[in-house]
């Protein structure tokens, strides 16, 4: 991946652009030092002078109101406001057609910090006077959170507006506002931190400072990455949307990171320190503030994924470019609007613009199915074999290959705006979502009706309630609705599993200290990875003999934080902590075999163990066999592995009348 960079010729701005704003996907609202208030159109490629602002504005941060679908709308005219601070210590809301509605006296000194809570309820500012307080929507003092006595240069809400982050020197404090909470605070940098930023679906705090350095960190204050010293202060970081990626900022200088801290690309664009940079809402845009009048436009190009033979690329804002690696024949897709979403997997590449939604299908590239959109934001694509998701701003819409509408699903109060791809996966037949207003529950829905998933004893709704919140949640992709088997690793890393039709409805643990799960994508094994292990569950759902049908294989040298991107037939592919693909052969035999029995093949299957003469993949055999009452196979497998009790029990239920005769 890699920014492509545009600008005017001429700066536009007669000063520094100390502020920067996204109205929406398409207009950018900008002011700095020379009072000038101007809203750029990436559409028609043209700025427009909102307003003159008096010569006492110096403007220090620019925040429209946040538009996430789930905010209060019962006031309609704070909605309209921008949010501007400024070098005199004030706050202003200014409408969107430059008039300033009220000002409000927040600090002594520059007011340095101005931002609206996740919901739009609150206001919160910091400044020079090192005090940290915040205001009611309407600009009304609620409470003084605290004075740490040095100037303040970030500060910002957490992920669900009841706790806060801000810097004092080159410390990093995190404040609760509910309960009695501790407050939480370490030593950063060893320079002054100027700039961080929380994202809310992964909850990975970045930090930025005069040192040179930008930093990642969990909201326990562990380090989790560190970057190589730059030759300038870090001015401004920014997160993505989706959680996936950060831009980091300063002078001369922009570079574009993941999550773990791996930087993808460096530009070095001649504008100066670049003051503050802030991403659009699709995720797909960057727009950077810069000291010499310029504002910078960057659009995220080079976006990768593959599917078997096929690899896919975003090479341009309207451009897709598709690749078969066996022959490296290729095909370019051409869009009439600008590509937000892309996602490529089960024989089809879904494409959304920002206005319309493309389906490919991998026999016909360029005889797409195509639909308009409900709404212009979709956060994420999930696709499985027979349908595919789109998580849009106004809702969750389960779409078949034909641009059917087949469901919508709904539940209480819905957090889309700060749902992470980990909390929510799309089976062929079902769809499970983390709440993410209580993470300790998981709702599971039925397709193509939307409904609930009902159990098969009580008939009510099913929602599965844990005892520790749910950090990652993967559906498997084969087999029937019966069958269907829902993975789940909670806060304490522990892996646990439930079969959605099952009358009991219970989480079984399988597996402790798991950071990541994935199913294989056309059978029903799961793979895990811990502290340097693979774990291979070949028959997952049978707990009688997870022992025996488990495969454990070392792997080195995955470096911090890797992340287990999927399975494939003898591959699995592990995103190390340096932020390389590592592909690790396994034994391509049990996906085999289990392929076997989902076709019914059960003479093949025991061939195949004939031949492999392995243990484990006996023992696969027995619990499958088991499970689907072929009781000759289940015998012949159990008798292999030494299992006798198990042989004598089956002979029971084949003949019991001759097992009473040899009693008596």
């Amino acid at each position: 991946m890699k920014f492509k960079i545009s600008k005017f010729n001429e700066p536009k701005h007669k000063s520094i652009v100390s502020c920067i704003s996204w109205n929406n996907t398409e207009e950018v609202f900008s002011c700095g030092d020379d009072h000038i208030l101007l809203k750029w159109n990436l559409v028609t490629n043209e700025s427009l002078t909102v307003t003159t602002l008096p010569d006492n504005f110096f403007p220090t941060s620019l925040q429209p109101y946040p538009k996430t679908g789930f905010g209060s709308s019962s006031n309609k005219q704070s909605q309209d406001n921008l949010l501007l601070t400024t070098a005199d210590g004030r706050f202003h809301f200014v409408n969107q057609n430059g008039r300033i509605e009220k000002s409000v006296a927040a600090h002594q000194g520059a007011c340095l910090v101005g931002q609206w809570s996740p919901d739009g309820s609150s206001i919160l500012t910091a400044g020079e006077d090192g005090t940290l307080r915040i205001w009611s929507r309407s600009g009304l003092a609620r409470s003084l959170i605290g004075n740490v006595g040095v100037p303040i240069y970030c500060a910002i809400w957490g992920p669900s507006g009841s706790s806060l982050l801000h810097t004092q020197s080159n410390c990093i404090v995190i404040t609760h506002l509910q309960g009695n909470t501790k407050r939480l605070q370490w030593k950063g940098h060893d320079g002054l931190i100027l700039s961080a930023a929380w994202n809310p679906t992964n909850n990975i705090i970045v930090s930025g400072s005069e040192d040179g350095f930008f930093k990642t960190w969990d909201m326990f204050g562990q380090l989790l990455s560190c970057s190589m010293k730059h030759d300038c202060p870090i001015l401004s970081v920014s997160w993505s949307p989706a959680g996936d990626l950060f831009a980091v900022a300063g002078y001369n200088l922009l570079r574009l990171c993941d999550f773990t801290g791996w930087s993808h690309c460096l530009e070095r664009p001649n504008t100066g320190s670049i003051q503050h940079i802030a991403w659009s809402s699709d995720g797909t845009q960057l727009a950077a503030a810069c000291s010499n009048g310029h504002v910078l436009f960057a659009h995220l190009i080079q976006r990768q994924m593959s599917w078997k033979n096929y690899s896919c690329t975003l090479t341009g804002r309207k451009t897709i470019t598709i690749t078969e690696v066996t022959n490296s024949t290729t095909e370019q897709l051409d869009y009439s609007n600008r590509v937000i979403q892309m996602g490529l997997a089960s024989g089809h590449l879904i494409v959304v613009t920002t206005k319309q939604c493309h389906i490919h299908s991998s026999t016909s590239w360029n005889t797409p199915v195509v639909f308009d959109l409900k709404d212009s934001i979709v956060y994420m694509i999930l696709i499985s074999e027979r349908c595919f998701c789109l998580v849009e701003r106004s809702g969750i819409n389960i779409y078949s290959y034909l641009g059917r509408l087949l469901a919508s699903p709904r539940w209480g109060s819905m957090r889309l705006d700060v749902l992470a791809r980990s909390s929510i996966s799309l089976g062929p037949d079902t769809l499970a979502v983390i709440d993410q207003n209580d993470h300790k529950t998981i709702h599971i829905f039925e397709l193509p009706t939307g409904i609930a998933v009902r159990s098969s004893s009580e008939h009510s709704t099913m929602t599965v309630t844990h005892t520790m919140a749910a950090s990652e949640i993967v559906l498997s992709q084969s087999g029937l609705l019966a069958e269907r088997q829902l993975a789940m690793i909670d806060f304490n890393k522990d892996l646990y599993i439930l079969t959605v039709k099952d009358s009991k409805l219970k989480l079984k643990k399988i597996a402790v200290q798991v950071s990541g799960i994935t199913w294989c994508e056309d059978v029903a094994i799961l793979v895990a990875l811990r502290e340097g292990r693979l774990i291979i569950f070949g028959s997952p759902r049978t707990s009688a003999f997870l022992s025996l049908t488990t495969i454990v294989r070392d792997v080195s040298d995955l470096g911090k934080n890797p992340k287990l991107i999927r399975a494939e037939e003898g591959c699995v592919v592990i995103r190390r902590g340096d932020g390389s693909l590592l592909h690790i052969a396994i034994s391509p035999f049990p996906m085999q075999l289990a392929r076997k029995v989902a076709a019914n093949q059960w003479s093949q299957a025991l061939k195949l163990c004939r031949i492999i003469k392995d243990d484990t993949l006996w023992a696969c055999l027995a619990a499958l066999s088991w499970e689907s009452k072929e009781l000759a196979v289940a015998e012949e497998a159990f008798a292999i592995i030494k299992q006798p009790h198990q042989v004598e029990y089956i002979q029971q239920l084949k003949n019991p009348t001759q097992i009473e005769s040899n009693q008596d």
